[in-house]
């Protein structure tokens, strides 16, 4: 445990008016120790998990700042209090964030705020770059290759069923297609129905507008 310090001290560390810290004392989010001084390291990961930062001017160690503009959302329902959480988790989590089993605070709403507030840069500046793919103009890209390769290998046993069947020997004894012919016939008919086809080329995207 550190230094315990007075209630002004505190709030000098924490970067706070004296008011704040007496009515986080009140309110029982700050807690003092028995001879009535207080811990500054435990109160100030309780004023963390306890005060919205967006009316907080608390000073924080970690590379993520609490202070600055905070965008409110209204939680209306229980049903989207569990999915605003759900969501928060899983953007944390998605960055490599452990649950530490204590729950989301409002230091940890920050931050997932945060993180989506960069992803969103990430994907303003891959527009204005051209780089983002139009979904539109993928889903039809990818539609139009299915469709064509369905057409081509429908197509195919009716124009090469023919000369397979010439080529494909039988067991004259019993009658039966000799199994490692059928193979090897197939195989070489496909290979070149494959060549046929072409290979791949490179999709030209077009940059959505």
């Amino acid at each position: 445990m550190s230094k315990p310090v007075s209630g002004n001290k505190l709030a000098a560390i924490l970067g706070v008016s004296q008011t704040a810290v007496r009515n986080a004392l009140k309110d029982n989010r700050i807690k003092r120790l028995p001879g009535g001084l207080i811990d500054p390291v435990a109160a100030r990961e309780d004023w963390a998990a306890t005060t919205d930062p967006s009316r907080s001017k608390v000073r924080t160690s970690g590379k993520v700042r609490t202070q600055g503009a905070h965008v409110g959302a209204q939680v209306r329902t229980e049903a989207e209090a569990r999915e605003a959480v759900t969501l928060i988790a899983r953007i944390l989590a998605e960055e490599g964030m452990k649950d530490d089993g204590k729950g989301i605070d409002f230091g940890k709403v920050r931050t997932a705020e945060l993180i989506l507030k960069a992803r969103q840069r990430d994907l303003d500046q891959a527009e204005q770059e051209g780089t983002l793919v139009d979904r539109g103009a993928a889903e039809k890209l990818f539609f139009d290759l299915a469709r064509e390769g369905r057409d081509a290998w429908s197509s195919w046993p009716a124009r090469i069923g023919v000369t397979m069947a010439d080529e494909i020997k039988v067991d004259p004894t019993t009658g039966r297609v000799d199994p490692r012919s059928l193979v090897e016939v197939l195989s070489k008919y496909v290979r070149q129905h494959l060549a046929e086809m072409g290979e791949p080329s490179e999709p030209e995207w077009k940059a959505p507008k």
